[in-house]
């Protein structure tokens, strides 16, 4: 996988209180994503994917979980349809399984959010 950061980007606020990176990520050959970290506090940061897939997400997702955060349990997600409906509570990321499972973790969570 490799990160192609927008440099232009780095460390400025975009309506936020935390500087934030807009990256772009190739998830396999010919597959890019767009996204937005941020670390708004020691310890804490999130990460914003920008017209994914449960499919790319998940990729995505399984590489966080098993290659750069320090403890599995400490991935969460959530999605801008549960936001917009209402919900505040993040969901954990399984903390083991491939890609497959965790698709079908975020697709679960899709399906228990009520459209209005």
């Amino acid at each position: 996988m490799s990160q192609t950061p927008h440099a232009a980007d780095a460390g400025r606020p975009v309506g936020r209180a935390a500087p934030v990176l807009d990256f772009e990520i190739e998830l396999a050959p010919g597959i890019w994503i767009d996204g937005t970290a941020s670390m708004p506090k020691p310890d804490y940061a999130y990460i914003t994917l920008t017209d994914v897939t449960t499919g790319e997400a998940a990729v995505f997702a399984q590489w966080l979980r098993d290659s750069l955060v320090p403890a599995p349990h400490l991935v969460w997600f959530a999605s801008s349809l549960a936001v917009a409906n209402g919900e505040q509570d993040p969901w954990p990321l399984p903390v083991e399984g491939r890609d497959e499972e965790i698709a079908a973790e975020l697709r679960r969570h899709l399906d228990s959010v009520e459209t209005r």
